[in-house]
């Protein structure tokens, strides 16, 4: 379906939404992959549990880039991240935690981009704003709208969707920490030009990179219009976690004075500290080819399937092979923990018998 023209990320995932059916909802991106298991999985744990969401860890293919330099479709995953335990959170202590600065990922919240959510769910939101996404960051602003109205969340340790990243995503455009390219800087305005022209404002000056900014100001907006003040927001905490984000940015996305006034804004009580680079981020920005991003501290296995180069339908019907029939989880940690123990050796004896595939790094 289509809407007919073009409109802002949030009403296109509103007018998605409104075609969907069905008493659950998953959103994933054109660049996103669903795994068949992953799905009978998320089944198996609705009919059981009838829970008002799932999350999960999902695993990432990064797709071929052709510029500067010509680089191949890479999958990233870890063997630990499939078949592990199925934990029950209170979505109330992780709204809390989200409030007091403790959990800083939106992803950790109740998300309906590579997350499950209920139609009860949905239609508790909506009650209360008219449409489901509120916010022009559609998938940070239901991450935490979410926890409002749910009364049960589970997490999974186990992927049931492969989160695509691409040139021609929203989100590279938005908030890459490297230099955009033409295309992404395309990108970002029509998001930019979009957004100002929906109904409901941007919750944040989209000037500003910074996804934890992101979540500060959704906090700021779902506590306002959901909550009634319930929630105490530690601003201090959010805007020292902010800053110390936003210093991963390249010198001419540090916008310094625009967050400063997006704190003013947040905060009554802040008063202005005249925001601008510490020392160490002028040395570093004279030094040559050192990465602004903060490189991940866990270690990952990166496999290239054979042929996956353009065709994430490859990706998919490879991760099948390799991690076999669909996951069961019995909600004991310890069992769940044994079962990922036996899964993982299956999966590393398949993956030895598989020839078409290669190991980077």
């Amino acid at each position: 379906v289509t809407p007919g023209r073009d409109v802002s990320m949030r009403q296109n995932f509103e007018f998605a939404l409104s075609h969907a059916t069905g008493d659950y909802v998953i959103f994933i991106g054109d660049d996103d992959g669903v795994l068949p298991n992953g799905l009978a999985t998320v089944r198996y744990l609705i009919e059981r549990e009838a829970p008002d969401a799932i999350i999960w860890r999902h695993v990432t293919y990064i797709w071929p880039k052709k510029n500067p330099v010509p680089t191949d479709g890479v999958l990233k995953f870890r063997y630990r991240d499939f078949c592990g335990p199925m934990v029950r959170l209170d979505p109330k202590k992780v709204l809390a935690e989200f409030y007091a600065a403790k959990l800083v990922n939106y992803r950790d919240g109740a998300n309906i981009y590579h997350g499950c959510v209920s139609r009860k769910v949905i239609e508790k939101i909506k009650a209360k704003g008219g449409e489901y996404f509120q916010g022009q960051i559609p998938d940070v602003n239901t991450a935490i709208s979410n926890l409002t109205a749910a009364e049960s969340l589970l997490w999974l340790r186990n992927p049931v969707t492969i989160a695509g990243e691409g040139e021609k995503s929203n989100g590279s455009a938005m908030n890459s920490h490297e230099k955009r390219s033409e295309a992404q800087a395309k990108l970002a305005g029509d998001f930019t030009n979009l957004a100002a022209e929906d109904r409901i404002p941007a919750e944040i000056d989209l000037r500003i990179r910074s996804i934890p900014a992101y979540v500060y100001a959704n906090l700021l907006r779902v506590g306002q219009d959901h909550l009634g003040g319930e929630f105490r927001i530690d601003h201090a905490a959010w805007r020292a976690r902010v800053i110390e984000d936003m210093k991963k940015y390249p010198k001419i996305h540090r916008c310094w004075d625009v967050l400063e006034a997006f704190f003013t804004e947040a905060d009554p009580d802040y008063r202005i500290t005249h925001l601008a680079d510490p020392p160490e981020l002028a040395a570093r920005d004279e030094a040559v080819a050192i990465p602004c991003s903060a490189s991940s501290k866990k270690k990952s296995r990166n496999v290239v399937p054979a042929g996956a180069k353009e065709n994430v339908e490859t990706v998919v019907d490879w991760l099948q092979l390799v991690t076999g029939t669909p996951y069961h989880p019995v909600g004991n940690r310890f069992v769940d923990y044994l079962t990922q123990g036996i899964r993982t050796v299956g999966m590393r004896r398949r993956l030895r018998n598989l020839a078409s595939f290669a190991k980077i790094g």
